[in-house]
């Protein structure tokens, strides 16, 4: 995946997607990086799986939050060292745009976001958290540099760096975050939808005089509707694949689980107090127990409760560890779904009573959705993509207003409604009658 090695001060990451990632201990800015990469709460990204359960779709999918976190950074310092041509900045300044993309996901839980449906909390709260806690390695990395640093990190994330331009870099339609991601992702579930032409773009950016906006140069169109299709379509087939959503829709089935038991008393295995047991029961957690949490937890615990004396827990627990998972059924949407459609979803849920099965955790929805360009939004300057106008220079416009296949974008919201249930039960195949039962 990601392999670090040195030769002489400088420190080299050679990576499947950007080749090598070079930092130089001789640089000052390079060696609080270098610092803030060793510390727990970055290493603690090695952890945590990028996408989630999507190797259960994608059996490459393995890569970390680290690698991406890493990814991030050498874009990042791509684009600044481009744009800062046209707009110059402050070295610290820089620094803490630099610093802002390497940790601009260390408040992400296990399995990514399948935890945060769970917790009801955002990683980019436990991000800021983590950054401004001085009980925190990465902070006092950070403070030993500059007082003001942590702050000055979490302004860049929160989107209020100045100039403007720094966070857009990091967090926008076109920045560094995405980049990566898309080319990641795409490289290792081995497939072709997220492939663009990031050299190319990277070529036509440009930034305003005033720094408050990044564009794109005229004739740069095509390459960024390449993008917006590419990110299109890594969300419908990676991203929102039947399979990966199966797989979180059951881990949230033996969370919820758990919960409910945690509830009633207590869980297998999992001794009260512990940061699991607090999770399960939704207590607040302080960021040492918050940061004790990785997927290694999760499938640990899974892995006992395959074997424990509650049967709903322990079939869940088997299913998903072992790839037994749920049928993943497209089901249409409705105006008005408690009415029209919630007439079958009862008919269901009473089927698999009949079987034995609780629908409380034997019958699952999901509802994925996605609107792949959304121009105009509270963020701003963030939300929207601008291309220099070929006709009047200078002047710079959406870019859904001068391409057709991006304005389709725009108009052509989608979402995908999936129900999940037991293709079999004690052997006995219910598919069909469950599928004539939600779908008829």
């Amino acid at each position: 995946m990601l392999e670090a090695t040195t030769l002489n001060n400088e420190k080299l990451y050679r990576d499947p997607v950007h080749d090598l990632i070079i930092l130089d201990r001789d640089c000052p800015h390079d060696r609080v990086i270098l610092s803030a990469i060793d510390t727990v709460e970055v290493q603690r990204l090695r952890r945590i799986k990028q996408l989630g359960m999507a190797n259960q779709a994608y059996q490459g999918a393995e890569h970390s939050r680290f690698s991406h976190s890493i990814g991030v950074l050498h874009l990042a310092r791509r684009i600044i060292a481009r744009l800062e041509r046209m707009c110059p900045v402050d070295p610290e300044e820089k620094l803490a745009a630099m610093l802002a993309a390497l940790l601009h996901d260390v408040g992400h839980g296990p399995f990514s976001h399948v935890i945060e449906k769970f917790f009801r909390e955002d990683h980019e709260r436990w991000t800021e958290h983590i950054l401004l806690d001085p009980g925190t390695e990465i902070n006092r990395v950070l403070v030993a540099h500059s007082a003001d640093l942590p702050a000055r990190v979490a302004a860049v994330i929160r989107g209020e760096s100045r100039p403007g331009w720094l966070s857009l870099a990091i967090s926008s339609q076109l920045d560094a975050d995405r980049f990566d991601y898309l080319l990641r992702d795409a490289h290792m579930t081995g497939t072709k939808y997220g492939v663009f032409d990031l050299e190319r773009l990277l070529l036509l950016l440009r930034v305003t005089p005033d720094g408050s906006k990044i564009y794109i140069a005229a004739k740069g169109l095509l390459p960024i509707e390449k993008y917006l299709q590419s990110r299109y379509q890594m969300y419908r087939q990676v991203y929102f694949h039947k399979t990966v959503t199966s797989a979180e829709s059951m881990l949230m089935a033996v969370l919820d689980r758990a919960a409910d038991m945690a509830a009633q008393g207590a869980v297998p295995s999992v001794a009260p107090g512990t940061p699991l047991a607090k999770l399960l029961t939704r207590q607040p957690l302080d960021i040492r127990e918050f940061l004790s949490l990785d997927d290694a937890v999760l499938l640990s615990a899974m892995n006992l409760w395959q074997e424990c004396n509650d049967p709903i827990l322990s079939d869940l627990s088997f299913r998903l560890l072992n790839r037994r998972l749920f049928k993943a059924l497209e089901i249409a949407s409705t105006e008005d779904e408690d009415l029209i459609f919630g007439t079958r979803v009862v008919s269901a849920r009473e089927f698999l009573e009949s079987k034995g099965l609780d629908f409380r955790y034997y019958l699952r929805f999901s509802k994925s959705s996605d609107t792949p360009y959304r121009p105009y939004s509270s963020r701003g300057n963030a939300s929207t993509i601008w291309i220099e106008s070929q006709q009047s220079p200078g002047t710079l416009v959406d870019v859904s207003d001068v391409s057709p296949t991006i304005r389709a974008f725009t108009e052509s919201p989608y979402t995908i409604h999936r129900a999940f249930f037991p293709a079999e039960h004690q052997g006995v195949s219910i598919r069909e009658a469950m599928t004539s039962l939600l779908v008829g």
